[in-house]
């Protein structure tokens, strides 16, 4: 089986999606979710809205703030559920 190749925006896209899910899953607002992170709300925001890249020590800070393993957070995430 072939899989498309992966993009930065393709991994942009998946750790945006990825975090703000966890982020929310975990009732945190963003400004709470980046003091964890030990980095600026903005930045945190343009995150979760694909605007920039990330360090992998930013993944990990992602990661701890989220309780999550780092890695998880570029997987591709699973389709929203469908409101009724």
């Amino acid at each position: 089986m072939t899989y498309p190749p992966l993009t930065e925006e393709t991994l942009r896209r998946r750790l945006s999606i990825n975090v703000r899910r966890a982020r929310t899953a975990a009732g945190l607002t963003l400004k709470k979710a980046s003091e964890r992170a030990e980095m600026h709300w903005r930045h945190w925001q343009k995150i979760e809205a694909a605007e920039v890249n990330v360090t992998l020590q930013t993944l990990v800070r992602l990661g701890y703030a989220l309780d999550l393993d780092p890695a998880k957070l570029l997987v591709e995430p699973p389709p929203e559920p469908k409101a009724k």
